[in-house]
């Protein structure tokens, strides 16, 4: 069984524009990075590569991105969505000046109070 017209897997238009805000950082591109501060802006751009990656990644093990049928650009409309409805701020679970973050797996030592970290580190070199 042929598919004939399958739904589309790539939005081509949204990589070229995260290609070129990467280029330019021309905010006319994604309005909502206008006031990013310099560590918004960072985060911003590492998202978009990650995401571009991971775009590139999709097709490239079956060497089949070429056909545009397997490339799945799920992530990057993810990064800009996340972004875009944080409004010019961070997004959810991404200032890494707050302690609870999504940013990383945490072990049970980190929910520790500080100073139960401090004895359990002296304990271990004893």
């Amino acid at each position: 069984m042929a598919q004939i017209d399958p739904e589309p897997n790539y939005d081509h238009r949204l990589a070229e524009r995260v290609v070129t805000y990467l280029q330019t950082r021309d905010p006319r591109l994604f309005p909502f990075t206008a006031n990013f501060t310099p560590a918004q802006q960072r985060a911003f751009i590492r998202d978009l590569r990650e995401a571009l990656a991971d775009l590139q990644d999709s097709g490239s093990a079956r060497k089949t991105s070429a056909t545009g049928f397997i490339m799945r650009d799920r992530r990057l409309h993810e990064v800009v969505q996340e972004w875009a409805a944080a409004r010019g701020g961070w997004p959810r679970g991404a200032d890494p000046s707050v302690p609870e973050t999504a940013l990383g797996a945490s072990s049970p030592e980190d929910e520790l109070p500080a100073d139960a970290r401090d004895r359990n580190a002296l304990a271990s070199r004893s």
